[in-house]
């Protein structure tokens, strides 16, 4: 997988995510939903630091259908992109990692990081965990 950015012709930018074959034939459509929710959290930030809808003609200010949506997205990436990381954490141990270096990773003290640690050693991996790894 790779990413790049542009400037668009407009003054804009363009973002491009390319996956290799083999990372789109295993994810099927969720690239299709994240990017989608994903846009959504770039089109909130840029309603929050402009004050303007840039997706309505003339750029009006956002009004709570504009947040509402905003936030469904929002709400929907949220889920997915945390069992990720649960799932990204269980896949960092299982390969060797060990809590102070997962501490050094996720920027926080050892002891909380052994302590993320032995909370999810003791419970078994969550719908959407599942969903991250593949699995149903």
């Amino acid at each position: 997988m790779t990413m790049s950015t542009r400037p668009a012709d407009d003054g804009g930018l363009e973002i491009t995510i390319r996956l290799t074959a083999a990372e789109a034939e295993a994810m099927q459509n969720v690239p299709q939903l994240m990017a989608e929710a994903f846009d959504s959290h770039l089109w909130a930030l840029g309603m929050l630091r402009t004050g303007a809808n840039s997706r309505d003609p003339g750029s009006p200010a956002p009004v709570q259908g504009d947040w509402a949506s905003a936030l469904w997205h929002a709400d929907r990436l949220r889920s997915r992109l945390d069992a990720i990381r649960t799932a990204t954490i269980r896949a960092f141990m299982a390969s060797g990692g060990n809590a102070e270096r997962l501490a050094g990773v996720l920027r926080t003290e050892p002891a909380e990081a052994r302590a993320l640690w032995t909370e999810m050693r003791n419970r078994p991996p969550g719908d959407w965990e599942r969903w991250a790894s593949g699995g149903s």
